[in-house]
């Protein structure tokens, strides 16, 4: 679910690669490299080390815990679980997939427009998992003062953002729907000031 907010902190520099980086005790590293093509005599490979504390993380609304880190509440094993809980435990896993890759679309197609990482509502399973059940992302949906073009790109954004995941929510529906009424004033805006 989108959610809409007009005046939060920004997050700047902050790529949808980050987006549900599991964290523990120890800080993560990410590595990429990249090979640039081979001269005649000479290859040039470079490699960027990239780590991100835990503090960093949970600042930047980006933290989640992994599930294996996640105590074993009721003492159970999957060997101990009934049919019915083991059941229960495949629905909840299929449920966190998608509340999580709903909210990763979300933050892919709002780009500068999120201002925080996605929040989560969890449960906890019969194997003492948690499990993601519903999750929210705010964005600015506020219009750019004084700038109807300006007004008009951000509203798309927005749109895209709200619509992105397969099945958009009620909520999601909504904060497009509320951006198609912005960019529609905004653009009657535009009519106005090239006619005067």
């Amino acid at each position: 679910m989108i959610s809409n907010i007009t005046s939060l902190y920004s997050m700047k520099n902050v790529s949808a690669s980050y987006l549900d980086l599991p964290t523990s005790s120890a800080a993560r590293s990410t590595n990429t490299s990249s090979s640039q093509p081979q001269n005649s005599s000479t290859s040039t490979d470079r490699s960027v080390n990239v780590t991100i504390s835990d503090e960093a993380l949970r600042r930047l609304g980006l933290a989640q815990k992994e599930k294996t880190e996640q105590p074993n509440l009721t003492g159970q094993t999957s060997d101990e679980l009934t049919t019915d809980e083991l059941n229960e435990v495949k629905e909840l896993k299929a449920r966190d997939k998608q509340v999580h890759d709903h909210e990763r679309a979300h933050m892919m197609a709002g780009g500068s427009l999120v201002r925080k990482g996605a929040s989560y509502q969890y449960t906890t399973g019969p194997d003492g998992q948690r499990y993601a059940v519903a999750g929210e992302v705010s964005i600015d949906t506020s219009e750019v003062k004084d700038n109807p073009s300006a007004t008009i790109s951000k509203m798309q954004q927005v749109k895209r953002s709200a619509l992105a995941p397969t099945n958009p929510s009620s909520q999601d529906r909504a904060v497009a729907a509320s951006a198609a009424q912005k960019d529609a004033q905004a653009r009657q805006e535009v009519r106005q000031q090239s006619s005067a």
